[in-house]
């Protein structure tokens, strides 16, 4: 991995993901989208918010929001590799891109926006779009992988965008998942997630070509693996055995035991079922071991950011591990019964050669990365 770029509701890049993350911040506000006379509890990028200076004007103007951050973040990720245009080859260029979160009987996108980032890029190699609810956008990094490991391009930008339409945010207030207040992942008492807009694109490249043109590498994917779960409701993610499943496979893809993980960027979000799957996969998982690897849940400070949360988390990850540090699950408050996991609760520094990051998707699909620095 050599680039990586993010937008969240405290504005455009990494630093300024990190800083909430770091202060524990909520992005929590009562927000009427425009198209909308209801409030709901969201986290939306703020009306201060600024395209990516690379985006021509007269783009900008016809792109909707998440289009428009997700095109941001990919610039980002692009120019933070180093990579401009006709560097390399375009056809051994690749995107894969997580499909937005849709409501039941919403509209799905009429152009994806990993074919808008193909566009502003001029790739011509293979572009992909794939499904799995709150799991895409990590399946889209987990299917990069796999592209450049075939041999199939020498860069693939992957990631995804999420905008919140009132339909979306409808039906997650119909199915009791939002929060009254804050989130609060992992905790003892889970009460709902936070919805919130976002988009991360990373840069997933041979190692070939990025030593030959220099480029600093990041991190390493060890393992990447997607998994489905038939038995998951629609409206259900998987249980814990089916995490745990996702989570190992992971590992046994690498070749990696479970003491080598220092660190989880955990898909918790603070709706009871799925952070319940999600802990209790990685005990089921680490075993002893979930008692040494710290955890932290990304979405307590950026949101639940749906198809983007996999992407977001990934970039959390690939920061703590550049700077070695960890930061802390922004709404945590208290442990649940016989829970042994290690929740970072304040920021510190940490030895972090290796990270895992989970992603469970409503109606069964699931990734799991794993890195190596």
């Amino acid at each position: 991995m050599t680039g990586y770029g993010a937008v969240t509701a405290y504005g455009t890049g990494v630093e300024k993901l990190w800083k909430a993350l770091v202060e524990g911040q909520s992005p929590a506000t009562n927000w009427s989208p425009e198209d909308s006379p209801d409030t709901f509890r969201a986290g939306p990028i703020g009306d201060n918010y600024r395209p990516h200076p690379r985006i021509p004007r007269n783009l900008a103007h016809f792109l909707d929001r998440g289009s428009m951050i997700g095109l941001d973040a990919a610039l980002q990720a692009v120019e933070a590799a180093g990579l401009t245009a006709g560097i390399a080859d375009s056809r051994r260029f690749a995107v894969t891109d997580g499909l937005a979160f849709r409501a039941p009987g919403q509209a799905t996108l009429f152009v994806p926006y990993g074919q808008l980032v193909a566009r502003a890029l001029g790739v011509r190699g293979k572009v992909m779009s794939l499904t799995g609810a709150e799991s895409s956008g990590l399946s889209a990094i987990a299917e990069a992988a796999g592209i450049v490991a075939q041999g199939e391009a020498d860069v693939v930008v992957a990631g995804a965008a999420q905008a919140l339409q009132p339909a979306v945010l409808a039906h997650l207030a119909q199915q009791d998942m939002i929060a009254p207040e804050e989130a609060h992942p992992l905790d003892a008492h889970p009460n709902g997630c936070i919805p919130a807009e976002g988009a991360a694109y990373i840069v997933v490249e041979s190692e070939n070509h990025a030593r030959e043109r220099g480029a600093t590498v990041h991190a390493r994917i060890a393992g990447a693996t997607r998994t489905f779960d038939p038995l998951a409701e629609p409206l259900d993610p998987s249980d814990a055995t089916e995490a745990g499943r996702s989570m190992q496979a992971a590992l046994g893809a690498a070749g990696y035991l479970q003491n080598q993980v220092d660190h989880v960027a955990s898909c918790a979000d603070g709706r009871a079922y799925r952070d319940a799957s999600d802990a209790v996969g990685l005990t089921r998982t680490f075993g002893r071991h979930v008692y040494y690897a710290s955890v932290t849940a990304p979405a307590g400070a950026l949101g639940q950011t749906l198809a983007a949360s996999g992407p977001l988390a990934m970039t959390y990850a690939l920061e703590a591990m550049r700077l070695q540090q960890v930061a802390p699950t922004a709404g945590f408050q208290e442990s649940p019964e016989r829970s042994d996991l290690s929740i970072v609760r304040k920021t510190r520094e940490e030895r972090l050669d290796c990270i895992l990051v989970t992603s469970l998707g409503l109606g069964g699909s699931n990734a799991s990365v794993l890195l190596q620095r």
